[in-house]
């Protein structure tokens, strides 16, 4: 008997022994997988990112005088929101998100220096046009509370105030910012629940994705003409003032 149970232990504690480094060396097949996944989502993302660069550049080439031109784009203006005269030489329409931090800085840096020296002497009329991005789950919701808002009159005001709070646009709290720039807190709530600029902002991405937009913010900056659709050079994501300064100065020459 005892004979006989030694060696049935003995291949007990082998085949124990065995499922034990079976088992570690899946842990550690998994963890290398997982390290490897990782690496390739990293390499992933350098990828895309340089072939956005590429992209950029080959949509652009060298004019006289080593001032970069790209090919012109036609977007319409129709309902949009302004800033300015409607007669106004040059017309700047801009694509944004509400949860973007680049909109965020440009609506924080450069539009109110763009606001100064351009908008409120009469030569730009400024538009802004909805384009919020599928990642960024409050963002379309937040353009159809500033809608809400200018119904009121404090359209621009609500603008201002959801950049300022990027962090903070779920309904309760765009509730909260309505009330906070001055509008009728029932009709404001009225308006956003019933989802009446929806389209409208559906519209404003529609209206971008014609125009080559794929990526906020983006700005077309052309002449003004009679009717509601702009044809300008885009300005694609967050560029410095100069930039800016150097397009619409160019435009505002070719009048």
């Amino acid at each position: 008997m005892k004979r006989t149970l030694l060696p049935s232990l003995m291949i007990l504690v082998l085949a124990h022994s065995a499922q034990a480094q079976a088992s570690q060396d899946t842990q550690r097949d998994l963890s290398a997988i997982r390290t490897d996944l990782v690496r390739i989502q990293m390499d992933l993302d350098a990828v895309k990112n340089q072939l956005g660069q590429v992209l950029r550049l080959l949509s652009q080439r060298p004019a006289q005088g080593g001032v970069t031109v790209t090919a012109p784009v036609r977007t319409s203006v129709t309902d949009a929101p302004v800033l300015g005269r409607n007669d106004a030489p040059v017309t700047i329409v801009e694509f944004s998100d509400y949860q973007c931090p680049f909109c965020q800085r440009f609506s924080a840096t450069t539009l109110p220096e763009l606001k100064k020296e351009y908008i409120e002497t009469g030569k730009v009329r400024y538009v802004f046009r909805d384009f919020p991005l599928e990642m960024h789950a409050q963002a379309r919701k937040a353009a159809e509370a500033a809608h809400c808002a200018g119904e009121q009159g404090k359209y621009w005001e609500m603008h201002d105030v959801l950049f300022q709070n990027q962090k903070a646009l779920a309904p309760p709290q765009l509730a909260e910012h309505a009330r906070t720039v001055g509008v009728d807190g029932a009709k404001f709530d009225e308006c956003l629940s019933s989802g009446r600029y929806a389209a409208r902002v559906t519209r404003g991405v529609t209206d971008g994705a014609a125009a080559g937009v794929q990526g906020t913010p983006t700005v077309v900056v052309g002449k003004t003409k009679p009717g509601d659709v702009v044809e300008g050079t885009p300005i694609r994501g967050a560029q410095p003032l100069e930039t800016f300064r150097r397009i619409i100065n160019r435009t505002l020459a070719e009048q």
